[in-house]
């Protein structure tokens, strides 16, 4: 049974191996936050992961009437929040909403799945907290976010942190001269060489510019940072989070004109001492 938990979900191993214990063994927790880059990647995992609870198999198996329900999102167990039409944010009336949900008086499991968790206003994350730290008995929390950055810490660590691989890390490996070159980035004392931005020319020789070879090399700490989440839990998890939000916006900010140098020393201090 152990290789069709899940069957419909080909990738995301250890996520979904982390879930198929955490069943077996009876340890759920009351809520997890599932955090990735591709968004509709992160929500087909809640989907799948929802259809377990429910299943005739008790693996998801996509063709019993409950899962059939959960796919075509009437299960009236399984429920989903996220901004509302029209909105860019998640608001207090749609955490209002979930929370009443969880706390239904059922005589089975009842699943929450909040989309864009990131995206909560300041008073939608404070009604959520309160759930968080008194949990209701019968309910399931599931968070799904791109990051942990604009999370309240105290809901992140309420949550058990999850990380799900999106189609980007799922991509052709990073070149052999890309690898050659984070190796040689890590090194002690690698920054306060002479000619940093010579040596990424030399580093990425099809690059025109500085600021393109950069973005290649930001690039390949971001897939590197990603390929590290998998294995961790806690703390680690989240140290990592916070560098790999902090690698992003460094790539955005080539996107946005930012002086190469800045980008340059910001990256270093990074892998240096952390965010």
């Amino acid at each position: 049974m152990v290789h069709m938990f899940l069957p419909l979900i080909p990738e995301n191993g250890p996520a979904k191996d982390f879930f198929r214990r955490a069943i077996s063994a009876g340890r759920l927790s009351h809520a997890y936050l599932l955090i990735g880059p591709d968004v509709e990647a992160s929500r087909r995992f809640a989907q799948e992961l929802s259809k377990v609870f429910y299943c005739a198999e008790g693996r998801a198996c996509g063709a019993c009437a409950a899962c059939a329900q959960i796919e075509h999102s009437n299960h009236s167990s399984v429920n989903f929040y996220g901004p509302q039409e029209g909105k860019a944010v998640v608001d207090i009336d749609c955490i209002r909403a979930l929370c009443e949900r969880t706390h239904y008086r059922s005589s089975g499991l009842e699943v929450a799945v909040l989309e864009g968790a990131e995206l909560m206003t300041e008073p939608a994350a404070n009604a959520l907290l309160k759930t968080l730290e008194e949990p209701p008995g019968s309910a399931l929390l599931l968070l799904i976010a791109q990051s942990t950055g604009a999370l309240l810490r105290t809901i992140v660590s309420r949550c058990h942190r999850v990380y799900l691989r999106g189609r980007e890390d799922l991509g052709p490996p990073i070149p052999a001269s890309a690898q050659e070159a984070l190796a040689r980035v890590l090194e002690p004392g690698f920054y306060a060489q002479a000619d940093v931005k010579g040596w990424l020319g030399h580093a990425f020789p099809d690059e025109e510019g500085v600021r393109p070879a950069l973005r290649r090399l930001l690039h390949g700490v971001v897939l590197e940072w990603r390929g590290r989440l998998a294995g961790l839990e806690g703390g680690a998890m989240d140290d990592a989070l916070r560098r790999l939000a902090a690698f992003l916006e460094m790539r955005s900010d080539l996107d946005r004109n930012v002086s190469p140098d800045l980008v340059l020393e910001r990256l270093f201090r990074t892998l240096r001492r952390g965010v």
